[in-house]
């Protein structure tokens, strides 16, 4: 029994991966049709993978997995694949990071050349707002 839950817990970690995978092309590409189904697959499979881990973390479970070669080597592999998992959500983490700054700065960028919060002081030190494109020139 212990064995099948094992299997069943690397074969959840492995299904992750291949959801991480697919966050990650998504925030590459800036294609986020998909990403909200993607993290809503996420979310399920962490679910998945805690609720096995409750079972699976007991001193009992602990014990038997200890004691049988097969079992540590399946408890190896699940603890690889983990750390591959969250090597690829910090580098997800990363991108996301990156794509909000740049969506932050890119609507300074608006802001400021549609004249919105450009206050800048005339020549007797009083504040002005700054006027962009030419709006003020009535030559």
């Amino acid at each position: 029994m212990l064995s099948a839950q094992l299997t069943q817990q690397l074969e959840s970690i492995q299904a992750l991966q291949l959801t991480l995978e697919a966050e990650s092309t998504c925030l590459k590409e800036k294609n986020f049709s998909k990403l909200n189904s993607i993290l809503f697959n996420k979310q399920k499979s962490l679910q998945a993978i805690a609720e096995l881990d409750k079972i699976l973390s007991t001193a009992s479970s602990q014990n038997e997995i200890k004691q049988n070669e097969n079992l540590l080597a399946l408890k190896d592999e699940i603890e690889s694949q983990l750390a591959v998992c969250q090597k690829i959500n910090a580098v997800n983490g990363q991108l996301v990071e990156l794509s909000m700054k740049s969506n932050k700065h890119l609507m300074q960028l608006i802001k400021q050349a549609t004249g919105k919060n450009t206050v800048t002081y005339n020549q007797k030190g009083m504040l002005s707002t700054a006027s962009l494109l030419g709006k003020n020139i009535k030559a």
